[in-house]
């Protein structure tokens, strides 16, 4: 009888420390109730507009066309609340503002006004993107979970280009011509995280739009995939690629054209938990 509860009591003290590294075996990002992130993102643009007007048949490229910078460097920030088990909310921001100028080497229309080859124009565009999802976890385990969820990107682009303009008796005149628009882009989202060892954390998610809202029609995409070293308790430090694809249609009072905006690079990150 002894020999059998020795032998039980050294099952259990074996088996107890076992349980407990598994419960540890996770990443804190799993588990913990709020999840921040601030840091830099380093895309590379792809700016292509309209409005009222455009070079024909196509839209501007102000990237090619007018000089405007397509790399720059953007603060990034992000939030995570796990309100429950499986309910949490997400949310993202980024800005972008790029500017240039140039020569053109053909005529393009751009809010009614026609800027002939040879002109020397300026340009410049800024695009604010605030991502917001509520989410559900569907299948989760102790080192990893999948959820989906539904949410919107607000997005406020504003756009302009100056400069000379030749007269139809001769001579210049400098003129200016500005679009601004916002809208709320409603999407669905899903996402992916794995801890293979207590300290890493592979992540990806995607938002996903292709719908007819309102005064707007497109698309978009808005993809990330990473990697999260967790250095001490409460701060780890992220590395992803983020994609970001808009194509859109824009029917608005201060905006009639289109937009298409790629915003892709990577992102490094400073995150906290708790």
């Amino acid at each position: 009888m002894k020999t059998k509860f020795y032998g039980i009591a050294l099952l259990v003290s074996v088996l107890m420390p076992i349980g407990q590294t598994q419960a540890q075996d996770a990443h804190p990002f799993l588990t913990s109730t709020f999840i921040v992130g601030a840091g830099a993102f380093f895309p590379t643009q792809g700016l292509d507009l309209s409005a009222n007007g455009t070079i024909p048949g196509d839209e501007v490229d102000f990237d090619s066309t007018l000089g405007v910078d397509d790399s720059e460097v953007t603060p990034i920030a992000s939030l995570r609340w796990n309100i429950t088990d499986k309910w949490s909310m997400w949310g993202q921001w980024w800005k972008t503002n790029s500017s240039g100028s140039d020569t053109l080497n053909e005529d393009i229309v751009w809010d009614g006004i026609t800027f002939e080859a040879g002109s020397n124009v300026q340009a410049g565009a800024d695009t604010t993107i605030f991502r917001f999802l509520v989410g559900r976890e569907f299948f989760s385990g102790p080192q990893h979970e999948f959820g989906l969820g539904v949410g919107l990107h607000w997005m406020k682009l504003g756009a302009y280009i100056e400069g000379e303009v030749f007269m139809p008796g001769g001579g210049t005149e400098f003129r200016r011509g500005d679009a601004d628009v916002s809208a709320p882009l409603p999407d669905i989202g899903l996402w992916y995280y794995y801890s293979p060892a207590p300290r890493w954390l592979l992540t990806a998610r995607v938002d996903w739009l292709s719908a007819n809202v309102g005064k707007y029609d497109g698309s978009l995409w808005d993809a990330a995939a990473g990697v999260n070293y967790q250095f001490s308790e409460h701060f780890g430090i992220a590395v992803e690629y983020v994609f970001f694809s808009l194509d859109v249609n824009v029917d608005d009072g201060d905006w009639r054209g289109g937009a298409n905006i790629k915003n892709n690079g990577p992102v490094v990150a400073l995150t906290a938990n708790w």
